[in-house]
């Protein structure tokens, strides 16, 4: 069924249109949540976020908000939003953080990038030890700002300190990573 054919249904009973996009998206929308919930979220969870992704997509397409008849990018939007949202407040609940050799996703080298895949991983390693001798909070800090896009009002927060000093600690060992770097002779890039 296409977009204009659930655009078309939305002028009958809310009960057929919301099971034609339901149907027509599912898919969709549980690869999204499971994407973004894998490393923190169980099966019950990411089928929760799911349910509450159909439910903030019937609302908003009722609500008759501008979508310029492109459902697929609402409602991948709202998928996006609220599985990160969900991701962001299990790994607080459970004070997880998620180590950065998971992070990636799961990558199999062929055999004609063979070496570069071995200089990423060698890379990949030194990065990691560099992040780990920047030792506590700054290890911490740079984790939750990079990967988790958390703001320093957020990181304040969970390390009892203020906004500013929580930037001045990103940028000071941002320098120091940068060094570390250098030192183990990787681009600065990295």
């Amino acid at each position: 069924m296409t977009d204009n054919q659930i655009i078309k249904l939305m002028d009958g009973p809310s009960d057929v249109w919301q099971r034609a996009l339901y149907d027509e998206y599912c898919k969709y929308v549980y690869t999204i949540a499971a994407n973004n919930l894998r490393h923190c979220g169980t099966a019950e969870d990411i089928e929760e976020c799911v349910a509450d992704i159909f439910i903030d997509i019937f609302c908003t397409v009722q609500s008759g908000k501008a979508y310029n008849d492109n459902l697929k990018f609402i409602i991948s939007t709202i998928a996006k939003r609220n599985s990160i949202d969900l991701f962001r407040r299990l790994s607080l609940k459970n004070k997880r953080t998620v180590p950065i050799d998971e992070l990636a996703p799961n990558y199999e080298p062929s055999e004609n990038n063979l070496e570069s895949t071995s200089e990423r991983k060698e890379v990949k390693g030194i990065l990691i030890d560099c992040v780990n001798k920047l030792g506590e909070p700054d290890s911490s800090i740079i984790i939750d700002h990079y990967y988790y896009g958390r703001s320093s009002g957020e990181i304040a927060s969970e390390h009892n300190m203020t906004a500013y000093s929580v930037q001045k600690r990103i940028q000071r060992a941002r320098k120091k990573k940068k060094n570390l770097l250098f030192k183990a002779g990787v681009d600065a890039e990295w």
